[in-house]
């Protein structure tokens, strides 16, 4: 009886320790891009995404250029993450550094507001966030997809400043 509750017991702590995820403070500005990849692909209708979807998950991938598979590679992150379809921000910390910042509906519509009639030559969105780094990014030749992956689970603050917003095309 002794050794069922000890398996019992050890069953049950192993089946209970979940990686728990550390959330962390983030804070930085909004950073604009007026042509980004993920942001077309975001406005695809159904049936589009779930061609991305598949090229990202074959195995055989061999048949690619290197550009293609860092895309797939990227996407496969978006993908098993479940952030393919989730709205998206593009930050710049303190640091200089520029991340894309995946976010629930909720939490884009505060930022949207922001941005939409944001004057990017005399002001700037200061944004601090709650949430955690999925990934580093996929380093690539472009620039495109080597940039680090979040996930913001509450926006703390977003506020306009004076200042200048950071862009490129």
């Amino acid at each position: 009886m002794k050794q069922f509750i000890i398996i019992i017991l050890v069953t049950l702590t192993f089946c209970s320790c979940k990686e728990s995820i550390k959330n962390n403070r983030v804070e930085g500005e909004i950073y604009i891009k007026l042509i980004d990849v993920r942001k077309i692909i975001s406005q695809l209708p159904d049936k589009d995404l779930k061609k991305i979807k598949q090229n990202a998950l074959e195995d055989n991938q061999s048949n690619l250029s290197v550009s293609e598979k860092k895309s797939n590679e990227y996407f496969k992150i978006l993908i098993n993450n479940n952030l393919l379809e989730k709205p998206f921000f593009k930050l710049k910390l303190n640091s200089g550094k520029i991340i894309n910042v995946y976010t629930t509906e909720t939490n884009i519509r505060k930022i949207n507001n922001l941005i939409n009639d944001l004057d990017k030559e005399n002001e700037r969105i200061s944004v601090i966030f709650e949430g955690y780094k999925v990934s580093n990014g996929v380093f690539d030749d472009d620039g495109i997809f080597d940039q680090p992956i979040y996930v913001a689970n509450k926006i703390i603050t977003s506020e306009k400043s004076k200042g200048k917003t950071e862009w490129k095309k």
